[in-house]
C-alpha cells in the first residue's frame, strides 16, 4: 500500500529546471514512498578535524545511512546536523531521521560538529557563540567536501555529488542555513568576516581537501534560522521550512535565539526566510505550526503534524531530483481522467473516476500541510468526501494508485 504523499509544490508546478532529463533514479515511487525495509549503516567515518572554542582538538565522525540491497549507484543524499543549542547533542540523535529518509531512497548522513565546550556559567556570549557557529559551519561544509571526494575517489557511499542536500534541527539547521547562504557576496557584520578569516576562510579549516566544492543544491530547515536572512540572494538553493509560530528558543521570526530560556543573539527564523527566498525568485516552502509556543513541537511523539513535514520535506527534494514539469519529466505512465464535483460545494464532494483499474487512495491535506483525512484501497469509480468531515476552507487532494502504471492525481477544491 502506497503512503499518503503530497506537496504544494508540485501541484503549484514550483520545480526546479536544474537537469535537462529526469534523473536516472527517479521512478516515480523512490523519494516519495518508502521503497526500502532495511538500512545499512557505516558508523564513525572520519571526515575532518580541529580545535573547539576551548582549544582542545576533536575528530569529526558521520555516520552513513544507505538502503539495503539498493542497485543504484549515484544516488541523492541528505547531510543532517543535530540540534542542541550549541552546547549538547551527537549526531545519533538523528538516527530516526536519518532511517527515514534512508527507506524513502536517499543516502542520509548524521554529522558531528564541534560544539561550545567552554563554561556554563555564567552564560556564554554572544561574540563567543558566533565564534561557535562559524566554526559548525566550518565543519558540515568538510562534510560535503568529504562526500564529493569519496564520489570522485573510492565511491564507497555511492552518492551523486551534484545532489547534496543539507539540513539539521534547530541549531543543526542554523549550522545548514548558513552554510548554504552566508558567502562572500552577502553584508555581514565586520565581527562575523573576522571570524570566518580566522577560521580559514569561506572554506573553513576542517580539512585540507579545498579542491571540491561545498555548494549544495537544497536546505532543509527545522526550526532554525539566519543572523540576517538577508544572506538569501538569487541564485542560493530553494529552501524547505517547518517551524512553531510561537517558538521560544529559536524565533519564527525576528527575535532572539536562547540557552536556558536567556537571550543569546538576535535572528530571523523561518518566518523571515521564507518570504526572502521567494522576494529573489527562488523557490520555498514553509509549513508554520500555528499557535505553537512549542519548539520543534512537530518532532514529538504524539505530534499530529511529524507525518506531514517528513512527508513534504521529501516531496520537496524529490522535486528537485525528479522535476515534473511536462517538459522535463518522461513517463510512460497513464492518467485516468478524475472528476471532482461540485467544486467549490456547500455539501459532500463528489469524485469519480472513469474506467478505474486499480484500488487507490486518498489523501486530503489543508492550506497549513497538514493531513486531515485518509482513505485506502478504494475500489470503486464514485467517492464521496463527506461534508462533515471537514470545515469550510481551501484542500489539496492526492489520489495515488496502487498500481505504479497509473500518474497520481492532485487536485486543489474548495468546501465553503
Amino acid at each position: 500500500m502506497k503512503n499518503c504523499i503530497f506537496t504544494l509544490i508540485q501541484f503549484l508546478c514550483l520545480t526546479v529546471g536544474i537537469w535537462a532529463q529526469q534523473h536516472s533514479t527517479c521512478d516515480g515511487s523512490r523519494y516519495v514512498t518508502s521503497v526500502f525495509t532495511s538500512v545499512d549503516v557505516t558508523q564513525g567515518v572520519l571526515y575532518g578535524n580541529n580545535n573547539t572554542i576551548s582549544g582542545t582538538n576533536q575528530d569529526l565522525f558521520m555516520d552513513v545511512y544507505e538502503p539495503t540491497g539498493d542497485a543504484a549507484t549515484n544516488r541523492p543524499v541528505i547531510v543532517l546536523a543535530f540540534g542542541g543549542s550549541f552546547i549538547g547533542g551527537s549526531r545519533g540523535d538523528l538516527d530516526w531521521l536519518c532511517r527515514y529518509y534512508t527507506k524513502m531512497g536517499f543516502v542520509a548522513v548524521t554529522i558531528d560538529y564541534r560544539l561550545y565546550d567552554g563554561p556554563l556559567f555564567p552564560i556564554p556570549s554572544t561574540a563567543t557563540m558566533k565564534h561557535v557557529v562559524v566554526k559548525a559551519v566550518a565543519d558540515m561544509k568538510a562534510a560535503v567536501r568529504f562526500l564529493r571526494e569519496d564520489a570522485a575517489t573510492t565511491n564507497l557511499f555511492k552518492i551523486d555529488p551534484n545532489l547534496i542536500f543539507v539540513g539539521g534541527i534547530s541549531a543543526g539547521a542554523i549550522v545548514a542555513g548558513h552554510m548554504a547562504y552566508l558567502d562572500s557576496t552577502d553584508s555581514y557584520d565586520a565581527s562575523i568576516g573576522s571570524l570566518i578569516t580566522s577560521n580559514g576562510g569561506w572554506q573553513g579549516n576542517s580539512s585540507n581537501n579545498t579542491q571540491y566544492s561545498s555548494d549544495v543544491m537544497g536546505v532543509l530547515n527545522f526550526s532554525g534560522a539566519l543572523v540576517d536572512a538577508s544572506y538569501i540572494d538569487a541564485n542560493d538553493p530553494p529552501l524547505f521550512s517547518a517551524h512553531d509560530d510561537s517558538d521560544g528558543t529559536v524565533p519564527y521570526g525576528a527575535g532572539s535565539a536562547t540557552i536556558f530560556t536567556i537571550p543569546i543573539i538576535n535572528m530571523e527564523g523561518s518566518g523571515l526566510m521564507h518570504p526572502e527566498v521567494l522576494s529573489v525568485g527562488g523557490v520555498s516552502e514553509l509549513i508554520t505550526i500555528p499557535n505553537s509556543s512549542g519548539h520543534v513541537s512537530y518532532f514529538t511523539g504524539s505530534s499530529s503534524w511529524e507525518d506531514s513535514v517528513k512527508i513534504s520535506s521529501c516531496r520537496f527534494v524529490n522535486d528537485i531530483v525528479c522535476p515534473q514539469s511536462t517538459d522535463l519529466f518522461l513517463t510512460d505512465k497513464q492518467e485516468l481522467y478524475t472528476k471532482f464535483y461540485p467544486n467549490p460545494t456547500d455539501g459532500d464532494m463528489n469524485i469519480f473516476i472513469q474506467n478505474l483499474a486499480s484500488k487507490y487512495n486518498i489523501c486530503v491535506i489543508d492550506n497549513m500541510g497538514r493531513i486531515v483525512f485518509q482513505d485506502k484501497g478504494i475500489n470503486d469509480s464514485f467517492y464521496i468526501l463527506k461534508r462533515n468531515n471537514f470545515t469550510s476552507g481551501i484542500y489539496y487532494v492526492n489520489i495515488t494508485f496502487d498500481n505504479s502504471k497509473f500518474d497520481p492525481v492532485i487536485s486543489k477544491i474548495m468546501i465553503r
